[in-house]
């Protein structure tokens, strides 16, 4: 397999430098740049969609400006890998941010909806490959200490761009209107490309590796179709079953030929290897079933603000950010902790915090203390930055030096299945609740909220076998 360009060390006596060069700071600072808008961009959007449906349609067609800038974002994520080996990662990252501020921009001014939805795709196809490329150009310009100290800090960005995305939204709204929501993006995405001549670093050198058609079209009908699938859980209409076993099977047997690809081929688009690894295994089910955790709450709570409780989406998005204040504190704490207790035991104790904040939303009413409430999303958030960006750091060192690019697509592209997953699931639930409680009222999130409890509980199993091979694997 050709050597990739990406570069960082594991050896266990690597020095740290004390501080980063100058073009680290600025690779640095280019990255979680972008790495924001892309994730903000999946939640920012939301507040817009009742404006825009005024403008150009019904809800149900306008809610393809979301869905396609999620399903656009997971089918090219696998390509991030092969473009860092082809031409750079930092090369990549800025084409890929060009891309992205040109989607907003042609957002901005689309005079149709379908002209929207394309833009929106584009936007999100840039985004997919942006996500896992931030952590390339981190992990190319810094040594490890500082890594998994930046890590921590793009991690902690990931968490916060969702929270943040309807506070933002509704403020960007009510000064200029549904456009300025994307035109948000397009003075960033300016100033990140300007300092493209510092980030792009050197050319790959010898061979370039080819890329991997087949493999890119199996593994991106997979996660297209199982996303689809995951969101048709969702639809309430009497084809919703066969939709989501139709797209199920398509995605299964796509799955099935891509991984028959991938571990045939001499230049695999990724490189499904790492799962051999025990480590990156078990870290894997964790980020998965940790994307459930983190997802599913932006279901519930938003909607219990907005719907039983009344306030506007400026409110609600208020209410929601308390939770970032919370990911700050993980994003402090989380690289003294691993150090101190390991990445397992660090998740543990998030898991367990999310947990504990999770159990009285079952109680919710329409009288719950606001003050309360914030407290809870504030350690909730702390929980859910601890045990997120713990595991994906471990995931990152202990994979090989040269397979950070694949790890950074396979690792996003699992939490945000699990998203998926969790937005479907939750949302069905929820209706079935509102079924049974005459509406979206207070007794039917209290309801819900006991599935959140639960999935809380299930993300322990698999963090406490990570701590054990973490255990083994440093005896």
């Amino acid at each position: 397999m050709t050597t990739r360009t990406v570069d960082i060390d594991h050896s266990p006596t690597a020095p740290a430098e004390i501080e980063p060069t100058p073009r680290a700071r600025m690779t640095i600072a280019c990255a979680l740049a972008g790495t924001l808008l892309a994730t903000l961009d999946t939640t920012v959007v939301n507040v817009a969609l009742h404006s825009v449906t005024e403008r150009f349609g019904t809800i149900d067609k306008v809610q393809w400006i979301v869905t396609g800038y999620l399903l656009a974002l997971v089918a090219t994520m696998p390509l991030a890998g092969w473009l860092a080996a082809r031409i750079g990662a930092g090369r990549a990252y800025i084409g890929a941010i060009a891309l992205f501020g040109t989607g907003s921009a042609l957002c901005a001014i689309s005079p149709s909806l379908e002209l929207l939805v394309a833009s929106r795709a584009l936007s999100g196809a840039a985004a997919g490959i942006i996500i896992p490329l931030a952590t390339v150009m981190v992990a190319r310009d810094v040594s490890r200490e500082q890594f998994a100290r930046v890590q921590a800090l793009n991690g902690s960005i990931q968490l916060i761009g969702p929270l943040l995305g309807p506070t933002v939204g509704g403020l960007l709204i009510d000064a200029g209107g549904w456009p300025a929501v994307f035109w948000l993006n397009v003075p960033v995405c300016a100033a990140i490309a300007c300092a493209g001549a510092f980030i792009a670093g050197p050319k790959p050198t010898g061979h370039p590796r080819p890329l991997d058609v087949l493999g890119l079209l199996t593994g991106a009908t997979a996660t297209v179709c199982a996303v689809s699938a995951i969101s048709a859980l969702s639809q309430n209409d009497s084809l919703r079953w066969v939709r989501v076993l139709a797209l199920a099977l398509i995605s299964a047997l796509a799955l099935t030929l891509f991984v028959l690809r991938e571990n045939r081929t001499e230049h695999p688009l990724l490189d499904l290897g790492l799962m051999r690894h025990r480590i990156f295994a078990r870290a894997s089910v964790n980020v998965f079933l940790l994307g459930f955790l983190l997802y599913a709450p932006m279901v519930v709570i938003p909607l219990y603000f907005s719907a039983a409780r009344g306030e506007s989406s400026v409110t609600t998005g208020l209410l929601l950010s308390t939770a970032g204040l919370g990911v700050v504190i993980s994003g402090i704490l989380c690289p003294r902790l691993m150090r101190r207790w390991g990445a397992g035991r660090t998740m543990i104790l998030g898991i367990v915090a999310t947990f504990l904040a999770t159990v009285p939303l079952v109680t919710l009413s329409d009288d719950t203390s606001y003050p309360l409430l914030c407290g809870l999303l504030v350690v909730r958030g702390a929980g859910i930055g601890l045990a997120v960006v713990a595991v994906m750091t471990k995931a990152y060192q202990s994979s090989p030096a040269d397979s950070i690019a694949d790890a950074a697509a396979q690792l996003n592209l699992l939490q945000r299945i699990g998203g998926a997953l969790a937005a479907a699931v939750v949302s069905f639930v929820l209706a079935h609740a509102a079924t049974e409680h005459g509406g979206l009222v207070s007794g039917a999130f209290a309801q819900t909220s006991w599935w959140l409890v639960g999935a809380a509980a299930v993300t322990l199993v698999p963090a406490l076998a990570l701590a054990r091979a973490e255990v083994r694997t440093a005896a």
